[in-house]
């Protein structure tokens, strides 16, 4: 740490150092409340974390609101940069979804296995996200969806591979890219988020993994992140047997590994301790406090506004914490708000550069679509008289990563729009269509003669599949076998093995963005280019 910043942290009193250590939430889009004014002229606030729903209109709202927040940097006594810090993975946990270029998600990213081109993605979006005033942004995941369930490989598209090695090398790329721009990227979620149906939103997740298999799997992308520099490591609260029974957030033993073992220097971040798996075990207080002791330097505790200071404070009075635990957390997040002041400032983006930004996306989106059947019916060979049905999956929120809900995302608007047909029927289809609903998709293919029909993880919304048998019963029985069917997955590429007897044509996108589906129906229409797997 340069001098300036050293001399900094020794004029600090211990409420201005803890502050520094917590990200303040609040509801506003234009500037911050009365109560963070307040306690900013003390001194006691270092950075913040935005919501979509809570911060986030579109970019340039972002970015006003990121000035503003700079601008009470001179009525503090520390007088230091803010950090402020979001969610911008790309696909579909993208904060900020109006004003930006909304990147292929990390599964698609995986998918075309392309690290100059997720290099690039990464480097245009840490940009807009430069401009938008963001510090840290909580990506890439890292987590290796390696593990199956009933023969399902992956549950959600937030990961880049079923393959670590992939995972490894794609993910390293995505942070060369994020940092390159001058963001700070945050790896997550350490030491590694398995394959569970226990969301640490909701329950806490007991793994019990070897070391041996966590070195070969789960550590070896974060490895290969700290080789590459990556400024911020973000922990899980799953509990890893391997080390102790204690979730990793809150262990000793995991934070040190990663440490001494693995040689990370930056700054640790914990998840939201708000999380059931923490607060529902240790309490709000006592969950706090063992995070610091284990090695958190950077705290994100949804609702802690009024309380975080004030308690380790009186922690540290009490001999549960000492001064010179909190000194070294608080030297870290200095030394990241140094980098911070010395970065490129991107005043603006040209029109040139949102639009290489958008191809880049668009090609990375091409090369995502991989094929298991019917490659060889590409492109389509629709004639002008043949009727066209689209079934469009709901592209809804159905975890709490999602922000898919706020695309504008129709099949019908890209074919026709693009010329590729003169009239599509599309419908949406629920996630478990009623009977009733399920009926009147039904129809839709019972009129086609072509039908795409998209899936939203089928796999465990079976009615989806359930809507599709139907139809091709229908095709199947059919002296003209129509409709011709493309089945799609667009999200969990698990449902591809389901959809082989269903379809005559089989993909997946890897995620459900507006630009993968431009890509999808090129591909469709008139490139007929798809990976094979």
């Amino acid at each position: 740490m340069k001098e300036k910043y050293t001399q900094k942290l020794n004029t600090m009193n211990l409420r201005q150092k803890l502050g520094q250590m917590f990200l303040y939430s609040f509801r506003g889009k234009s500037d911050i409340p009365q109560d963070l004014q307040e306690r900013n002229k003390r001194g006691e606030v270092g950075g913040y974390i935005f919501f979509s729903g809570s911060n986030v209109d579109n970019l340039d709202q972002v970015k006003s609101l990121t000035h503003t927040i700079q601008s009470y940097r001179s009525e503090s006594p520390v007088d230091l940069p803010y950090l402020v810090c979001i969610d911008q993975e790309g696909g579909q946990l993208s904060a900020i979804h109006q004003g930006t270029t909304l990147f292929p998600g990390n599964m698609a990213m995986g998918f075309a296995n392309n690290q100059e081109l997720t290099k690039q993605c990464a480097e245009y979006m840490a940009e807009e996200l430069v401009y938008g005033g963001i510090s840290i942004n909580f990506g890439p995941v890292l987590d290796s969806s390696y593990d199956a369930k009933d023969g399902v490989p992956i549950i959600d598209n937030r990961t880049f591979s079923s393959n670590p090695k992939v995972t490894t090398e794609i993910g390293s790329s995505f942070v060369e890219g994020f940092q390159k721009a001058g963001l700070i990227a945050c790896a997550k979620h350490f030491p590694g988020q398995r394959l569970t149906q226990q969301d640490t939103h909701h329950a806490l997740d007991v793994i019990d993994f070897s070391m041996e298999r966590l070195k070969e799997v789960e550590l070896a992308p974060f490895q290969r992140a700290i080789d590459h520099g990556i400024g911020a490591i973000m922990t899980h609260h799953a509990v890893y047997q391997a080390f102790e029974d204690v979730p990793a957030t809150l262990s000793p033993k995991v934070l040190g590994y990663l440490r001494e073992e693995m040689g990370f220097d930056g700054i640790i971040i914990s998840d939201d301790l708000i999380m059931k798996a923490v607060i529902d075990n240790y309490g709000k207080e006592e969950a706090l406090l063992r995070a610091i002791l284990a090695g958190v330097d950077l705290v994100i505790y949804t609702g802690a506004n009024d309380w975080f200071v004030d308690y380790l404070e009186g922690a540290v009075q009490e001999g549960l914490i000492s001064e010179e635990r909190i000194d070294q957390s608080v030297a870290r997040i200095l030394e990241a708000k140094e980098q911070i002041d010395q970065r490129r400032e991107v005043s603006e983006l040209s029109a040139s550069h949102k639009e290489q930004g958008r191809e880049v996306a668009l090609e990375l989106s091409r090369q995502a679509i991989v094929c298991t059947k019917g490659k060889e019916l590409l492109p389509l060979q629709v004639k002008p008289e043949d009727r066209l049905g689209a079934i469009l999956a709901n592209p809804a929120r159905l975890v709490m990563s999602c922000t898919v809900n706020f695309y504008d995302i129709s099949l019908k608007a890209e074919i026709e729009g693009k010329g590729y047909h003169s009239y599509v029927k599309e419908s949406c289809m629920p996630w478990n269509p009623t009977d009733e609903e399920s009926l009147s998709l039904f129809d839709i293919g019972y009129v086609s003669d072509v039908l795409i029909f998209t899936t939203v993880n089928g796999y465990n919304f079976t009615k989806q599949l359930e809507v599709l048998k139907s139809i091709r019963e229908v095709a199947v029985n059919s002296p003209e076998k129509k409709p011709l069917i493309i089945a799609v997955a667009s999200r969990s590429p698990s449902d591809m093995a389901l959809l082989e007897d269903l379809a005559d044509v089989v993909l997946a996108t890897g995620g459900l963005t507006p630009l993968q589906i431009t890509a999808l129906c090129e591909s469709l229409f008139v490139t007929g280019k798809v990976s094979e797997i």
